[in-house]
């Protein structure tokens, strides 16, 4: 099945047209409300002998593939921010280490914080 955005108006007109000339040519009638109508229509144009029927199955074969995503593109030039960002990404976070233990005769480190001293 299709997508609504592949289904249009030329989609429509090449549907109508195929199952004029399949019901002319082969006698078999394919009601655009079926669910598989598209593929049906598409496999009976592939069996048959007449060329114009052949076009227009593979005409509406066209219509209704879905069109390949594009991929994207890498980018070579980047700026500073984004580089240090992906790099960032690539790169592990390091494992937090604990501070080793107090000896007895040591004391707590000293700082300093906004003139004030903390331990």
């Amino acid at each position: 099945m299709f997508t609504e955005a592949q289904f249009n108006r030329s989609t429509l007109e090449c549907m109508t047209a195929l199952r004029r000339r399949l019901k002319q040519e082969l006698g078999v009638t394919v009601r655009l409300s079926d669910v598989d109508a598209v593929e049906h229509m598409i496999r009976l144009s592939r069996d048959s002998r007449l060329g114009d029927i052949r076009e227009l199955g593979l005409r509406l074969a066209d219509m209704t593939t879905p069109e390949a995503e594009p991929e994207p593109e890498m980018q070579l030039g980047q700026g500073a921010i984004a580089s240090r960002q992906r790099l960032l990404q690539q790169t592990p976070a390091p494992a937090f280490e604990a501070p080793p233990p107090l000896r007895q005769n040591e004391s707590a480190p000293v700082r300093i914080y906004r003139g004030q001293v903390v331990r």
